[in-house]
C-alpha cells in the first residue's frame, strides 16, 4: 500500500501543499542544526522538536524517511550583542579560553543530551561544517564559474542581481530592505545585498582554510548548502530551520 497523503505549508508557496516525494515512498529531509557555541534555548529546541515529530508523522504514516541534520561550528556569523564582526564561535573561544573546536566538541555533546532529555530522535546522518570545506569550496567555484558569485581581495560574494528569483522564498524585497541597520556594508561590495560565501582571512584568525582566493573561511549561507547536496543531492524533499533561514 502507498502511504498516506500528507499536506504541509509550503514557505515558497505560502499555502498548505501536497507533499509529492522526489522518490515515491521515500522522504528525504534537512533540518538546519545548531551553532555550537552557546548552549541550545528553548527556541532552538522547539525548531529540532518539530523536525522530530516530523519524522516521526512521516514514518507512522507509512513513509522512508532518511533525517539529516547538520552541526554548524563555523562560520561568519555576526555577535549582535558585541557588533564586532567575529565569528562567534571564535568569541566563544577566547571568552572561555578553549580551542574553536573543543568549544563546538562540548556544546555538541551539550546540545544532543538535550535534545535526549525530549526523547528527540538522533538524525541519520549529522556532518560538521568544519569536515565539509571542500564541498562548500567546490560548490562557491561553481557559482563563480556560472557568474552568480564574485571574488574581491579574497571574499567571494554571492550576486543578488545574477538571480531574479532571489527574495522570493523569503517573502523580501531586496529593494525594500536597509542597508547597514545591523551593522556596516562592507564597501567591496557591488550591492550592500551581496552576502559572503567565503570570507579573507584577517591576521591571527583562529579558524581558517586555504582556498583559491586565499587563506579564508566559509560563510554561513553557504555550509548547509553544500552538506544537504552532499548527503540529499540536487533535490530533497523538506528542508527545516527557523525563520531566518
Amino acid at each position: 500500500m502507498s502511504p498516506a497523503p500528507v499536506r504541509l505549508y509550503n514557505t515558497l508557496t505560502r499555502q498548505v501543499d501536497t507533499l509529492v516525494p522526489v522518490t515515491p515512498g521515500r522522504v528525504t529531509v534537512y533540518t538546519c542544526g545548531s551553532t555550537v557555541y552557546r548552549f541550545a534555548h528553548i527556541g532552538n529546541l522547539r525548531t529540532y522538536l518539530f523536525g522530530d515529530l516530523l519524522r516521526r508523522t512521516l514514518e507512522y504514516l507509512g513513509y522512508e524517511v532518511v533525517y539529516v541534520k547538520n552541526i554548524t561550528d563555523v562560520g561568519h556569523m555576526r555577535d549582535d550583542q558585541t557588533d564586532t564582526g567575529e565569528d562567534r564561535m571564535v568569541l566563544a573561544a577566547m571568552e572561555e579560553g578553549k580551542a574553536p573546536l573543543e568549544i563546538a566538541q562540548f556544546y555538541t555533546d551539550a546540545w544532543l543530551a538535550d535534545e535526549a532529555l525530549l526523547n528527540i530522535r538522533p538524525a541519520d546522518v549529522m556532518p560538521r561544517a568544519t569536515d565539509h570545506i571542500g564541498q562548500m569550496l567546490e560548490l562557491i567555484q561553481t557559482l563563480v564559474d556560472k557568474g552568480l558569485a564574485y571574488e574581491v581581495d579574497g571574499t567571494v560574494y554571492f550576486d543578488v542581481s545574477a538571480f531574479p528569483a532571489y527574495g522570493r522564498l523569503s517573502g523580501q524585497r531586496v529593494e525594500a530592505t536597509k542597508a547597514g541597520t545591523r551593522v556596516d556594508v562592507e564597501s567591496d561590495k557591488r550591492d550592500p545585498a551581496d552576502f559572503a560565501l567565503w570570507k579573507a582571512s584577517d591576521p591571527g584568525r583562529l579558524m581558517h582554510w586555504p582556498s583559491p582566493w586565499g587563506e579564508g573561511f566559509p560563510g554561513w549561507h553557504i555550509e548547509c548548502s553544500a552538506m544537504s547536496m552532499e548527503y540529499r543531492g540536487d533535490r530533497f524533499d523538506i528542508h527545516t530551520g527557523g525563520i531566518d533561514l
